[in-house]
This record gives C-alpha cells, sequence and structure tokens, in this order.
C-alpha cells in the first residue's frame, strides 16, 4: 500500500515507478515500500523473484502480441494488485481480457475529456506509466531504471522485413537491460529510437505534467534515480543517485519543472 504521510503541505503520496534499464543491475525490489508501476518485460524477472508491482504498464504493440501468453498468464493470476495499463493491440490475441474490470487500455484513456494521456503526441511505456501515476493522485514519483540509452542493434538481433527486430540468440551480455536475459532467443521488439522517439516523449511529458500541476494547483515532486555515468532522465528531472534510493528525507517543496531549469530553453 502506498504510504500517505502528513506534512507541511498535505498528504504525499508516493509511487516509484520502474524503468528497466541496466543501472537497475543488482537491485533488491523487494526493499520498495510505496506502491509501484511496473514496465514491459520485466515479468520474467518478477515471476523469478516472486514480487510483483502494484500496477503494470505495456502499451508496445509488438511486445504485447508476442508475450501475450505471459502478460494474460500474469493478469489471469491477478498478480498485479491494483490493475493493468495496455494498448487495445492485445485484443487481437487474447480478447477476454476486454472483459476484466482491473484492464483498461490506453485508447479509452486517450478519448476521455480533460484526460492528460490525450496530449501525448509521442509515447512510449515509460512516459505513459508515469503520467499514469499522475493521474492516479500519486505526487511524490521516483522513476529509477530509466536509463534512456541504449544499444540500438545487438550482435544477437536481426532486422525483419516489417522493420521489427528479432534477438537470434539470448545475449550473454544485454547492455540495454538490468538483467541479460531480459530478452531472450526469438523474442520480437520495436527498434528502441531513444532520440526520436523516447527523448521527444520525455520532453513532452514534462510540459504536460507541469500544465497539469498549475492548472490543478496539485503538489507534485518528481525525482529520476540513476548513477554518475548515466545522464538518464537529468535532463527533465531533478537527478539523484540510485545509491540514495529508500533514504527518507525531509520534505521538499513541491516540483516545478520550470523553476528546476532541467529543461533546454530552446
Amino acid at each position: 500500500m502506498s504510504e500517505k504521510n502528513e506534512n507541511q503541505e498535505g498528504i504525499v503520496r508516493k509511487c516509484t515507478v520502474i524503468g528497466n534499464g541496466a543501472t537497475l543491475k543488482g537491485f533488491d525490489f523487494k526493499k520498495i515500500t510505496e506502491e509501484t508501476i511496473g514496465l514491459t518485460m520485466a515479468i520474467r524477472h518478477w515471476y523469478d523473484i516472486d514480487w510483483f508491482p502494484t500496477y503494470y504498464v505495456n502499451i508496445d504493440p509488438v511486445v504485447l502480441k508476442y508475450h501475450h501468453k505471459l502478460i494474460k498468464k500474469m493478469i489471469d493470476e491477478d498478480k498485479c494488485e491494483k490493475g493493468y495499463l495496455l494498448s487495445k493491440e492485445i485484443l487481437k490475441v487474447e480478447p477476454d481480457l476486454e472483459k476484466n474490470d482491473k484492464v483498461i487500455f490506453l485508447e479509452d484513456m486517450r478519448v476521455m475529456r480533460g484526460n492528460p494521456l490525450q496530449y501525448l503526441i509521442e509515447w512510449c511505456s515509460g512516459t505513459v506509466a508515469v503520467l499514469f501515476g499522475v493521474i492516479l493522485g500519486y505526487n511524490d514519483l521516483q522513476l529509477i531504471g530509466f536509463d534512456c540509452q541504449y544499444t540500438e542493434m545487438l550482435p544477437e538481433t536481426e532486422i525483419l522485413d516489417n522493420g521489427s527486430l528479432r534477438i537470434t540468440k539470448t545475449p550473454t551480455s544485454n547492455p540495454n537491460y538490468f538483467i541479460d536475459d531480459y530478452q531472450q532467443e526469438g523474442d520480437l521488439y520495436n527498434k528502441p529510437r531513444v532520440d526520436d522517439i523516447h527523448k521527444k516523449s520525455w520532453e513532452h511529458l514534462v510540459f504536460i505534467v507541469t500544465g497539469f500541476v498549475h492548472m490543478n494547483r496539485f503538489p507534485m515532486m518528481i525525482h529520476a534515480f540513476t548513477n554518475d555515468k548515466v545522464e538518464g532522465l537529468s535532463k527533465f528531472f531533478p537527478k539523484k543517485n540510485i545509491d540514495d534510493y529508500g533514504i527518507e528525507e525531509l520534505p521538499t517543496r513541491e516540483y516545478d519543472p520550470i523553476a528546476e531549469n532541467v529543461i533546454d530553453e530552446e
């Protein structure tokens, strides 16, 4: 359950949004005390350690359709306490999910008047997850595992005719993720496209959240945890060291991306 602590600014609702970057190598997920939002194919690791996030987000159509059986298994076993945010692409292979009350769909949320998700132009599972956390009412978001850097083509990767990628052999060392077998032989996925999709999506997210905060007078703190060798999301949010994750601090002022000067003025 989320921590609700009274401080000078009211109730603090914490949530950790978990990416899958290499900066989380060796990270102990079971030490997380607040509610969590987990992403995409970390499912494999969660089953290995018998731990699952509070919410699950996956809006990648290629990953959803290729891994639909494992995702459906997790949902049928009700591993995530509070729900699942998916793309409707999965309904092409798992139509029964539309009847599950704990499954909601990005496409439905994007047509709701006033829902911040409708303003995303470029998006990825990470930015959708953070904005989803804002919509759920969390006002202290801690982002971990979002390195925002990828080796676009691994030696074990081949390009298919439709432009998607396939893992031809499970990598012995995968520089993109916190576990080396995050991607396994036969896996299909989209090319990461960090510069023209991911980074633009994060930049756009900051402006949406800023507007949401100021329009609704909703106090908000967002910090991105990484290490000294990785820029991660430090261009977009105040940076903290991943080794300091979980260390309690005195209450701080509300988050304001503009005041923080974390985005280039251009």
